[in-house]
């Protein structure tokens, strides 16, 4: 991992078509804007795992499952989990529960 101190307006270049700009970063936050070509993917890290998770659950999936669970969201009781509390490491594992239809993340004891 790279690790790098940059002040506002100041620019991290990726290859030749990935642009990120330090917006703003105060009081722990930073904002970061993000240019690149229309075929990059870009996700927010909790969004990004629960693409993942529905991909993991969609490969045992039937046509008659994937209706109820599309009802499911028109009728409004169903919202995306962005609250993940916790980044996984390299050596983390990440656990699907199919049936509660979860992500786990178990983090791996580091020892000196």
């Amino acid at each position: 991992m790279l690790v790098i101190t940059r002040k506002n307006g100041q620019k991290i270049m990726i290859n030749d078509n990935i642009e990120i700009t330090i917006v703003e970063a105060r009081n722990g936050i930073c904002k970061v804007a993000i240019q690149a070509d229309r075929d990059v993917k870009i996700y927010r890290e909790e969004i990004y795992y629960q693409i993942k998770l529905a991909n993991l659950i969609g490969k045992n999936t039937n046509v008659s499952a994937v209706d109820s669970v599309s009802d499911m969201i028109k009728s409004g009781h169903t919202a995306l989990n962005d609250k993940l509390e916790t980044t996984p490491g390299k050596d983390d594992e990440i656990v699907v529960d199919e049936k509660k239809k979860s992500l786990r993340i178990n983090k791996k004891d580091v020892k000196p």
